[in-house]
């Protein structure tokens, strides 16, 4: 996975470059560091991305299955209503 690194530079070569020279060794440096920082970037988002989908998967793995958890709500809510009687006799549901 080794890529094309550019060769090292130490201070005794640099002195002997003309002063173009070191200046697209500044600007290619400089192209080489923003290339870098996108990439990071772009890594830490998908990093991120797979954090929330591993922990999406870790809450889907403990929690009831949706049609389940529908189930048991509609049978909680026909056990909450109840049967109240008016003065005139008729009854009604009401939610409690």
């Amino acid at each position: 996975m080794e890529k094309n690194l550019p060769p090292k530079l130490d201070r005794k070569i640099l002195k002997q470059l003309a002063t173009e020279q070191l200046v697209e060794i500044i600007i290619e440096e400089g192209n080489s560091i923003e290339k870098l920082t996108n990439r990071v970037v772009e890594l830490e988002e998908e990093i991120e991305k797979l954090k929330v989908s591993r922990d999406l998967d870790s809450i889907r793995l403990w929690k009831e299955p949706l049609g389940d958890i529908l189930k048991k709500l509609r049978t909680n809510n026909k056990r909450n209503q109840k049967k109240t009687r008016h003065q005139n006799g008729n009854q009604e549901d009401k939610q409690a």
